[in-house]
């Protein structure tokens, strides 16, 4: 312990990350931890202020109730928390670390001071060090030629699947295809938006603010999955698989026509023309134009198995499954509690409908891989980890700009609703 306290004083990632972090944290074993006089404890206590640590020690049961955050896991997942470098923002959303007290919200922002704080322990004996350095070494290998394919752009075809093996209807891509034809028809023209405008002209000049900064935030990302999600499809169409590209087409089409539903919302609500590009933060440019498009963009010149698993965790796990959603949940909670903005409250309501698709669709593209290529499970989780922290980020720049947010929207409801549906969907990946 005096060993990983002196590694996170003299870490300047950690001096620099956990500026803000000033509360105590204690890390709970949940199956006890056993003291080489055979007594057992809770776990470690760790007195964190500013960016230093001034304490580290064994907690008692009392610590439990006085620490403001607690962390809980059985020994074996901290031990492997620690020697292997997992994220620990990973495996907190995931369910695998469990947060007893405290706020996710928070955590999710001090995840680079988590981060430090932990490597401190990996370094803190020589036995985990040879441990750290013989993980390293496996993880350094050179790539599995026969994962790390890269497809050509142009193939030659030499047979059809329908006149060769014929459709399989029990595939799960077709059967969220028949759902498409039933349930995604819908016409965003059609929507009335008559009493939507005279609503507007009653709102404050702060809660016009916000709903033009979430449809703001919303439009991007609905335009920027339409543009996205070409390249996935191609690939998936050079492979043969027939029952995903049909369909992928309707996702398309789906995520066209809510780029146009905003678009109409903007026209016949607001009625006048503005620069909504600055409602687009450092958060939400570093999530959808530094790893959207070139996860998605890759794709054109690597169609490896790797390539694809990072292309839809990034879009269909994290800015759908994670982001989008959750926003969108909160958006229509509002509309509906408030009684306000029919026309866009009946909109979001069928887009939801859709999505929920698309992120089924996305869940079972990356159990497909991960199934046939194990060796990428680790890299997926944590990059997976690192992804939901960036959506954290864009959640928490939302509310930046409000003293008191309009329609009593709370930050911790978003966290929280994030959190459990990416918990729910890691669970399922992992014990697949």
């Amino acid at each position: 312990m005096q060993a990983w306290q002196f590694e996170i004083n003299n870490n300047s990632a950690y001096a620099q990350h956990g500026k803000a972090w000033e509360d105590a944290l204690l890390l709970r074993f949940e199956d006890g931890l056993r003291l080489p006089n055979e007594e057992t404890c809770a776990g470690f206590f760790l007195d964190l202020k500013n960016g230093r640590c001034e304490e580290i020690r064994y907690a008692s049961e009392t610590d439990i109730s006085d620490t403001p955050i607690v962390l809980t896991a059985p020994s074996k997942v901290w031990e492997q928390l620690i020697k292997e470098k997992k994220d620990p923002l990973f495996m907190i959303m995931s369910g695998t670390i469990r947060l007893e007290k405290g706020s996710m919200m928070k955590l999710g922002l001090q995840r680079n001071a988590a981060k430090a704080l932990l490597a401190g322990a990996a370094t803190a004996t020589h036995e985990v060090k040879k441990q750290l350095a013989a993980a390293c070494a496996q993880l350094e290998r050179k790539p599995d030629k026969t994962t790390a394919t890269h497809g050509s752009p142009h193939t030659t075809r030499k047979s059809y699947a329908t006149t060769s093996r014929g459709l399989d209807f029990d595939s799960y891509p077709m059967q969220l295809f028949q759902k498409a034809k039933q349930l995604g028809v819908w016409n965003p023209a059609a929507i009335n938006f008559e009493q939507d405008r005279q609503q507007w002209l009653t709102f404050s000049e702060e809660e016009k603010d916000l709903i033009f900064r979430l449809t703001a935030m919303f439009m991007g990302g609905e335009e920027a999955v339409t543009l996205d999600l070409l390249p996935l499809i191609q690939v998936l169409a050079r492979e043969g698989r027939i029952e995903e590209e049909m369909f992928l087409t309707s996702f398309l089409w789906e995520e066209a026509k809510h780029t146009e539903f905003f678009a109409l919302f903007l026209r016949d609500v607001v009625q006048k023309p503005f620069d909504m590009e600055h409602y687009h933060g450092p958060a939400y440019c570093n999530l959808f134009h530094g790893e959207l498009e070139p996860a998605l963009q890759r794709l054109h010149h690597d169609s490896s198995p790797r390539a694809q698993l990072l292309a839809s965790l990034t879009y269909n796990m994290i800015v759908e499954g994670t982001l989008a959603e959750t926003g969108y949940e909160a958006y229509h909670r509002m509309l509906t509690e408030q009684d306000m903005l029919p026309g866009l409250r009946e909109g979001i309501g069928l887009l939801k409908r859709d999505e929920s698709r698309h992120i089924a669709f996305g869940l079972y593209l990356i159990e497909r891989l991960l199934t046939a290529n194990p060796k990428l499970r680790d890299e997926f989780e944590t990059e997976a980890g690192r992804l939901a922290g960036m959506a954290i980020d864009v959640v928490d720049e939302i509310f930046g700009p409000y003293e008191l947010m309009p329609f009593n929207l709370e930050k911790s409801w978003f966290a929280d609703f994030a959190v459990n549906q990416f918990k729910k969907r890691m669970n399922k990946l992992i014990k697949a």
